[in-house]
């Protein structure tokens, strides 16, 4: 496993750069916004600022809304380029949020740490996401929330099916003359990680649900129509074959 993680590590670090160019245009069109009130909506109630981690934060997205918005935010990620970027990406919030480097499957914080652990597209990349699930729960406070947005990345490798419905997708991004977010150097590298890693082959958010349950959390539910409204129409077309869903999970 080790191997593996450093090469998905590697991976993410020279993705970086290109990932903030799409975090940027989230930012200033308004769809920050759009992102913000979806994630705060489901926030426990509370009488002072919670406490908001941020795993696999990428070029750091959730990390900067939520810290814009008054939430006292760590954010993690295994990628040292992708941190940098985040940081960058912070500007002058950056002083205001915790920027760290580990790994979301085993996390150096003590028990009951967070009010709310917010992630995008990260379960499906990891190795072991059943242990990553635990310690997720475990630095939650009781009554905390996860929320994990996540799409079945990767199915088609696996079926046959979806590789036609995902074809059938990069045809109607280029008919659309929109960019085709899956046409980028080294997506013959990512393929091929993907075949090493479990999630691919998983059948979710089903198996998302039935293994939260299973490690005690005290409501479990998926939102499978999220993606329509966090999504902006470039990428629901990119993505008509993979569409995102939200786990909400309450320790």
């Amino acid at each position: 496993m080790a191997e593996l993680m450093t090469s998905i590590g590697q991976y993410w670090t020279r993705r970086a750069p290109s990932y903030t160019e799409v975090i940027n245009k989230n930012l200033s069109d308004g769809w920050d916004q759009v992102w913000a009130e979806e994630l705060i909506s489901h926030f426990p109630m509370s009488d002072g600022a919670l406490r908001v981690l941020d795993i696999g934060t990428g070029p750091g997205f959730y990390a900067i809304i939520l810290a814009r918005r008054g939430y006292i935010v760590t954010a993690i990620d295994y990628s040292e380029g992708m941190l940098n970027e985040a940081v960058h990406n912070a500007g002058e919030l950056a002083e205001s949020i915790e920027f760290l480097h580990m790994d979301a499957q085993s996390l150096n914080f003590a028990d009951d740490s967070f009010d709310v652990i917010v992630t995008r597209n990260l379960t499906w990349n990891l190795p072991s996401p059943l242990r990553a699930y635990e310690e997720w729960r475990r630095v939650l406070r009781p009554g905390g929330v996860l929320l994990n947005f996540d799409a079945n990345w990767y199915a088609y490798l696996f079926d046959s099916e979806k590789q036609l419905e995902y074809e059938r997708d990069r045809e109607n991004t280029r008919l659309a003359g929109v960019e085709d977010h899956e046409s980028y150097g080294e997506s013959d590298v990512m393929e091929a990680i993907s075949r090493r890693l479990p999630m691919g082959r998983a059948l979710r958010p089903q198996w998302d649900i039935l293994t939260l349950k299973t490690l005690g959390f005290s409501s479990v539910s998926a939102d499978t129509t999220v993606g329509s409204r966090v999504w902006n129409p470039e990428e629901q077309l990119n993505y008509a074959s993979t569409p995102g869903f939200m786990i909400c999970a309450v320790k």
